[in-house]
């Protein structure tokens, strides 16, 4: 038992000058970078990224964080602790504990940052972990011995993520060759941050390939929040008119997100026919050539030699039928000469007197243009 008291109390008298000796010393050392030369700690992490909360492509960051012993003699113990200023939406996890580390030597302890998934990209969460030498070369840390300390400070932020999604109104079209169509659609953005959405037409060079054209632009787009839905937009496409046969083809739409170029593409296809104009084609298309007015002059015209063509046919029937009844041309005709003098001889006028002579029969016109 007085042995073990002399053991203590020699224990405590080499303790007690080593205090000594430091607290002389401690004046005379020059201090750099705010670190104690005798004993000290400092401590580094690696730079943090930001975090993805996509669906597709969470996953937690994990980070390195290095403890070194500074001090030039004795073994440290060092206690880490941190703040967290961040929400509910986030955690870190890692950053807690003690560990004893030679002079001049390291530890390492891993941080995992987690958070929650579809989080706004606005969202940030600033923290503090702290490294304290509590203890050095067996000797607590405290009166008269100041407690020595290092501390890491970050924010985590939250990535952006693009997500898409495209919703058309139409889900099949039959147009006529050579006409104009329309196809009407909606996006939305349900990405975490603002995002211009962008729809084309994936098979476009194909279309073109095919005959068809755009009256309007051949792409649409808008700047969208996160959750907001796009105003109506609209394709105008005008169909080929020279198509061989019913052409059946697919628009492929495709909504982009412009922020985020890894995200997922939003695709749907719109399947329309093209009626072919071969049986009507001509005969309307020869139409649609000429004008209201060009079509009642050659209606006319035509109206007329038609009625010529009747009215010739009428004289030519009326000629054979005189010839059949003529008169007898030897009867001498009396002529009064009495009256010469005041009365003129118009010869014209028993022209159509022979016509009375004329029977018709019920089927006069029947073989009407046979002459022809």
């Amino acid at each position: 038992m007085e042995r073990l008291s002399l053991e203590w109390l020699n224990m405590r008298s080499r303790s007690l000058a080593v205090l000594i000796v430091v607290a002389l010393m401690m004046p005379l050392i020059p201090i750099s970078n705010a670190q104690n030369p005798l004993f000290g700690v400092q401590l580094d992490c690696e730079d943090l990224p930001e975090l993805d909360v996509s669906p597709s492509g969470y996953e937690p960051i994990d980070i390195v964080c290095t403890i070194e012993n500074t001090a030039t003699v004795g073994a440290t113990k060092v206690e880490i602790t941190n703040e967290w200023a961040g929400g509910s939406k986030a955690e870190m996890q890692g950053a807690t504990g003690e560990y004893s580390i030679d002079a001049g030597g390291t530890e390492e302890f891993t941080v995992r940052f987690t958070g929650d998934l579809k989080q706004a990209s606005t969202n940030s969460y600033d923290f503090e972990i702290f490294a304290t030498v509590t203890e050095w070369n067996s000797i607590p840390m405290g009166e008269p011995m100041p407690e020595q300390n290092d501390s890491f400070v970050d924010t985590l932020e939250i990535a952006s993520y693009g997500a898409v999604e495209l919703v058309t109104i139409v889900s099949t079209e039959t147009i006529e060759a050579g006409s104009e169509f329309f196809i009407d659609l909606q996006f939305t953005n349900n990405g975490n941050d603002a995002d211009n959405v962008r729809v084309e037409i994936a098979n476009l060079n194909n279309l073109k390939t095919q005959g068809f054209s755009f009256t309007g632009s051949e792409f649409v787009a808008e700047q969208l929040a996160p959750g907001a839905t796009s105003s109506t937009k609209q394709f105008r496409i005008l169909a080929p008119s020279d198509a061989d046969g019913d052409l059946n083809i697919d628009l492929q739409f495709r909504a982009s997100s412009t922020n985020d170029p890894s995200a997922e593409f939003s695709e749907t296809n719109i399947p329309i026919t093209v009626e072919s104009s071969e049986s009507s084609g001509s005969l309307t298309g020869g139409i649609s050539e000429v004008g209201q007015d060009d079509i009642i002059l050659y209606g006319a015209i035509a109206g007329g030699v038609i009625l010529l063509l009747l009215l010739l046919g009428v004289v030519r029937r009326s000629v054979k039928k005189k010839k059949v009844n003529q008169i007898d041309l030897s009867t001498p005709i009396e002529l009064d000469t009495d009256d010469d003098d005041d009365q003129e001889v118009d010869e014209f006028d028993d022209l159509f007197d022979d016509l009375d002579d004329v029977v018709i029969e019920s089927d006069e016109f029947d073989d009407l243009l046979d002459d022809f």
